[in-house]
C-alpha cells in the first residue's frame, strides 16, 4: 500500500512537502519493502560512485532489518564492494550483549567486501574512548542513507526529548542518563543525521502512532520532528502506527 492509496492531506491537512510519507499494511511488508528499497539505493550509489555509507538503527524493527540485510549480503558475497555500514546509535554494553544494535552482524556477516564500523564496546574501552573513536571514524564521512527507528516518545537514535542538545554540531555525543536502559549510549547528533543525503524514519505498531502523528503535524515537542535529510526525508509506517487511536 502506498501513499497514493490514502488521502493523507484530507486526514491531516497539508503535509510538509519535504517529508514523504509511505504506508504499508503491516510490519513484515514494511520490513521487506525497506530492505528492497535500501538495496536499490545502495546499488545505485555504488554504481555511481563506488562508495556508499549506510547507517542502520536498533530496536525490534531495526534488528529485523539488520538480520535480513546480513542474509542478502551473504547471498551476494562477491558484490557490494564499497559499502560501509554504521549505526545511528549504539548501547555502550559488552560486544556480546543482546542489547547491542550491531549484534546481528557479529560472526554472521561473511561478505568481505562490506566494511562495518562499530562503536567500541564496554569490554574494549571506556565510554569516552568509544566516543572519540567513533567521532574520528566519522570525521570525513558523507552519509548516503540513515535509517532511524522511532520511539513512542518521539526519540530517534539516542536523541530523547529533553535529554539532548538538538543544536550540537559535533558528529556524535555521549548520553549517560538515557531514560530507556541501558543508560550509556553513543549517538549521532541531529546535525549528523540531517547532513545525510537521505533519511528514512521507520515505525510499526500502535505504540508509535502518537509520535507518527506529531511528525506529520510538525509538532516540535519531539526530536523526530526535527529530522530532515539534506536531499530526501521519508516517514515509513504500517497501518497500526498510522491509524491507531
Amino acid at each position: 500500500m502506498s501513499e497514493d492509496e490514502f488521502d493523507f492531506e484530507g486526514e491531516f491537512g497539508e503535509i510538509d512537502d519535504q517529508l514523504d510519507l509511505t504506508l504499508y499494511a503491516d510490519a513484515p511488508e514494511l520490513t521487506a519493502e525497506v530492505i528492497a528499497q535500501l538495496l536499490q539505493s545502495v546499488e545505485e550509489g555504488l554504481t555511481e560512485t563506488g562508495h556508499f555509507d549506510l547507517a542502520l538503527t536498533g530496536g525490534t524493527l531495526g534488528l529485523a532489518i539488520s538480520k535480513r540485510l546480513v542474509e542478502v549480503l551473504n547471498q551476494n558475497s562477491s558484490d557490494f564492494a564499497g559499502l560501509h555500514i554504521w549505526w545511528s546509535d549504539e548501547r555502550f554494553v559488552e560486544s556480546s550483549s543482546a542489547e547491542r544494535n550491531a549484534l546481528p552482524f557479529h560472526g554472521t556477516l561473511l561478505n568481505k567486501n562490506v566494511v562495518v564500523h562499530e562503536v567500541i564496546s564496554s569490554d574494549a574501552g571506556s565510554a569516552d574512548a568509544a566516543l572519540k573513536d567513533y567521532e574520528s571514524l566519522l570525521s570525513d564521512v558523507n552519509l548516503n542513507l540513515v535509517i532511524l527507528g522511532l520511539g513512542p516518545d518521539g526519540h530517534v537514535a539516542s536523541i530523547f526529548p529533553g535529554r539532548a542538545d538538538l543544536d550540537n554540531l559535533n558528529k556524535v555525543f555521549l548520553i549517560e542518563d538515557s531514560p530507556k536502559p541501558p543508560a550509556v549510549r553513543i549517538s549521532f547528533t541531529m546535525a549528523t543525521i540531517n547532513s545525510a543525503d537521505k533519511v528514512w524514519i521507520v515505525a510499526t505498531g500502535e505504540g508509535k502512532a502518537d509520535a507518527v502523528t506529531k511528525i506529520i503535524e510538525a509538532d516540535l515537542s519531539i526530536p523526530a520532528s526535527y529530522v530532515r535529510g539534506s536531499r530526501h526525508t521519508r516517514l515509513i509506517v504500517d497501518t497500526e502506527a498510522f491509524f491507531a487511536e
